[in-house]
This record gives C-alpha cells, sequence and structure tokens, in this order.
C-alpha cells in the first residue's frame, strides 16, 4: 500500500467541511427528533420506576415460590439419590451405561 494515499486520506479528514446553511426542513426535523428522544427518556424512566414497583410488589410471592420449589427439588432429589443406590437403582444405571455404550458404537460405526 502506497504512503502517499494515506497522506492524502488524512488531508482530506483534516480539511474543515463547510456548514451546511440551516433549512427550515432541516432544523424543524432536528427539533422533532430532539422531543421524541427526550419523550422516550420519559418513558424509559416509567417504565423502569413501575418495573421496580412490580418487583416489589410481587417480591413475597417469589420467595414463597422458590421456598416451595427448593422443598419439592430436595425431596425429589432425596427419593432419586435413595433409588440409585438401591441394588435396582444400579441395575437400572448399569443397563442404561450399557445400552449407551452399544448405540454409541453402532452410530460410530456407521459413520466411518
Amino acid at each position: 500500500m502506497r504512503d502517499d494515499l494515506d497522506n492524502d486520506l488524512l488531508q482530506l479528514f483534516e480539511e474543515k467541511s463547510p456548514e451546511l446553511p440551516e433549512e427550515p426542513f432541516r432544523a424543524e426535523l432536528r427539533l422533532r427528533i430532539e422531543k421524541a428522544r427526550a419523550g422516550y427518556g420519559r418513558i424509559y424512566w416509567l417504565l423502569t420506576v413501575l418495573a421496580l414497583a412490580v418487583c416489589a410488589a410481587v417480591s413475597g410471592f417469589i420467595i414463597d415460590g422458590v421456598t416451595l420449589f427448593c422443598g419439592e427439588l430436595n425431596r425429589v432429589l432425596q427419593s432419586s439419590g435413595e433409588l440409585l443406590t438401591s441394588p435396582i437403582g444400579w441395575a437400572v444405571v448399569a443397563s442404561a451405561a450399557l445400552l449407551s455404550l452399544l448405540f454409541r458404537r453402532r452410530f460410530l460405526s456407521m459413520l466411518v
């Protein structure tokens, strides 16, 4: 790449571009855009406050739900742990492991 091209490009960027004359359409459009952005800022702030209020209002229900969920999850994990440590559970796990190895070998042999 030639260095003089980079210098030419730098000179173009360093030159001050002429200011465009103010046009009524452009000025009106700029004001409408600024007004819309200000409105969006207020809406965003209002929605943020509303979301925080909703979170505060339903936090009690969320805490109760999480407590119930954790209790049920603990019960399910405890019973499945007891099942898997029984002789029947060991047999189920061993059968599942053998079946998965068998199907994996068949699947891999089909790829080759």
